[in-house]
């Protein structure tokens, strides 16, 4: 399979994952639980595919997403590319892999980074738009769930690359 086969196969297959686990949760419900998957396969994506791995799969995942969200489309497909760019530019800038292997503190790293980033900008756009009441406390547990989770999509993210799939992607 050619590069860009493989690249889009993979993406799509992350993607309907992602997808698929955004299903079993109303939003913003949604983004308690299944930040931990979405961190998980976009850091995956970047390590296996490179800096494109996470964009292309950031924005397969929107659109799917996006078709089940009605009135909130554009909005869900905004911040999943956000997030698949995130991830790419900030794995890309902590230089999170060096001579093919993966620096674990540096990947936990970006990690946090981009799902906090997303997830302060999401917020606040849904308190700003209405769509979500302004509660300290909800706001308060997305965003602690969401660095927990976020720092452990990185590291384990970090520990299958380097157990089980860096022989793989060449």
């Amino acid at each position: 399979m050619s590069m860009k086969g493989r690249s889009l196969a993979l993406s799509s297959l992350f993607g309907v994952v992602i997808f698929s686990q955004k299903l079993l949760f109303p939003a913003p419900y949604d983004k308690i639980v299944s930040v931990f998957v979405q961190i998980m396969l976009l850091s995956l994506a970047f390590l296996i595919l490179g800096f494109m791995g996470p964009i292309y799969t950031g924005f397969i995942s929107g659109l799917l997403t996006a078709s089940m969200r009605g009135g909130l489309a554009s909005m869900t497909f905004s911040f999943a590319v956000l997030y698949g760019v995130l991830v790419g530019a900030l794995n890309q800038l902590m230089r999170v892999v060096e001579s093919g292997h993966v620096r674990r503190w540096r990947l936990m790293a970006s990690s946090l980074t981009s799902t906090l980033l997303v997830g302060v900008i999401s917020a606040a756009f849904s308190i700003v738009l209405g769509i979500i009441p302004y509660n300290p406390l909800l706001v308060s547990i997305i965003m602690a769930a969401g660095a927990i989770q976020g720092l452990t999509g990185g590291l384990i993210s970090g520990i299958l690359w380097e157990k089980y799939l860096r022989n793989l992607s060449n």
